[in-house]
């Protein structure tokens, strides 16, 4: 990824750092469904072959080889949803010039925000998708649906978990402050996908947007409404908020 930031370097938790956690540990169950494999073809029939012949090692081996079969499948989303993190956090890494910081993996309700924005256009709650695509299939939002291709991204909804987790901000800093908290604006951001008429991508409710637009187009356009102090206020306020939870554990 190169030489992080002063900030990346400093923040408490890394990009993707509850997808790393959730990969070690189908690390370890993948090599308990091994061993259980390994000792039904060695040990079993050793000890207990009169008693029972193949029928139980045969068995455990299907049981196995299904246990690794699953459990790779969801570390390969894993590692794909890690890949788009990472991408995204190095594509919007120039903006802290700007005034801007970013909190990687931000621990929710039941949930883990990809990134908090903070800077002096306000508080942006990005959720990363980094969906299989072949070389022609583009982004579009349409009838308040994000589509690949023809296919509409549901399962789960990326607008509906965006606008769930700027939700959850709104409320967490009303409560802090004690009065209503606007200025939060929630962003879907795909670092592998072009994005077609992107324009239409962009409203009061949601930007769905790939990371380079969001820095370069979208995100400069947008009027102030934090001072500098107003900024480092909201940014302490999470970073102790990130250093007393722990990042949440849903697929």
């Amino acid at each position: 990824m190169g030489r992080k930031s002063y900030f990346a370097q400093s923040v408490l938790h890394t990009a993707g750092q509850s997808l790393q956690l959730k990969m070690r540990a189908l690390t370890f169950d993948i090599g308990i469904f091994f061993g259980l494999a390994i000792g039904a073809v060695f040990i079993i029939p050793i000890v207990f072959g009169l008693v029972t012949g193949w029928v139980i090692p045969l068995v455990l081996i299907i049981i196995s080889l299904l246990g690794i079969c699953y459990k790779l499948s969801k570390f390969k989303k894993y590692y794909q949803g890690l890949e788009g993190e990472r991408r995204t956090r190095e594509e919007i890494e120039p903006i802290i010039k700007d005034g801007y910081h970013i909190l990687n993996d931000v621990p929710g309700k039941k949930f883990n925000i990809d990134f908090l924005v903070i800077g002096p256009t306000g508080i942006y709650a990005i959720e990363v998708k980094n969906p299989k695509k072949n070389s022609k299939e583009k982004i579009s939002y349409q009838d308040e649906c994000i589509f690949l291709g023809s296919r509409i991204l549901n399962k789960p909804d990326p607008i509906e978990e965006a606008q769930r987790h700027a939700n959850w901000i709104k409320a967490y800093l009303s409560d802090i402050k004690n009065n209503s908290f606007n200025h939060v604006k929630p962003v879907v951001l795909f670092p592998k996908h072009m994005i077609e008429d992107d324009y239409k991508c962009v409203t009061n409710d949601i930007w769905i947007l790939n990371p380079k637009r969001f820095r370069d187009h979208y995100l400069p356009k947008q009027s102030k409404v934090f001072s500098p102090q107003e900024v480092q206020e909201l940014v302490s306020i999470f970073r102790t908020h990130i250093s007393d939870s722990t990042p949440n554990f849903e697929d």
